[in-house]
């Protein structure tokens, strides 16, 4: 009997030891430009008040990360900044997009174009946006893959 329970106790601390071992941890890297430690956001990230943060592509989710959210006036205009850096020995061809809102969550104008770029291996960019109308009070940044599948849907959508 006393076999059966040191046995079933084993099973049940292995059990919970692989079950943990199953959760995804942040992963923290450095900013090699300024040695500034940053942590890897989630695919959407509203952490940041009047900015949030959207990672549009899984395949990018774990290897890229969107740090350093700031957002301010400048004179009667909101301006945003973001910083995207690559966290893999990896090349990516990426694309990002600024949508504006006003104070209470309604878009303001269009989203802008999408913007493509390429980011190196281990390499930091920062990318800034200043809105184009005053009630303009919050953003949300997306970046993705160029070759998304959210790109074909709307593709698709618009034929």
């Amino acid at each position: 009997m006393q076999i059966i329970k040191s046995l079933l106790l084993f099973t049940v601390i292995i059990s919970s030891g692989l079950l943990f071992g199953c959760v995804a941890q942040p992963e923290i890297g450095l900013n090699k430009d300024s040695n500034q430690q940053i942590i890897n956001t989630k695919a959407v990230d509203t952490s940041y008040p009047g900015l949030t943060r959207v990672i549009a592509s899984d395949q990018l989710i774990g290897y890229i990360a969107v740090v350093n959210p700031k957002i301010g006036k400048k004179g009667i205009f909101t301006k945003a900044q973001i910083t995207v850096q690559n966290l893999t020995e990896n090349r990516y061809e990426v694309e990002y997009q600024y949508q504006w809102e006003d104070a209470s969550g309604f878009s303001v104008g269009t989203p802008r174009p999408w913007k493509r770029f390429v980011l190196g291996p281990k390499q930091a960019k920062n990318f800034s946006e200043m809105a184009l109308q005053q009630e303009a009070a919050k953003t949300i940044f997306t970046v993705r893959l160029v070759d998304d599948t959210f790109i074909e849907l709307n593709k698709q959508k618009s034929d």
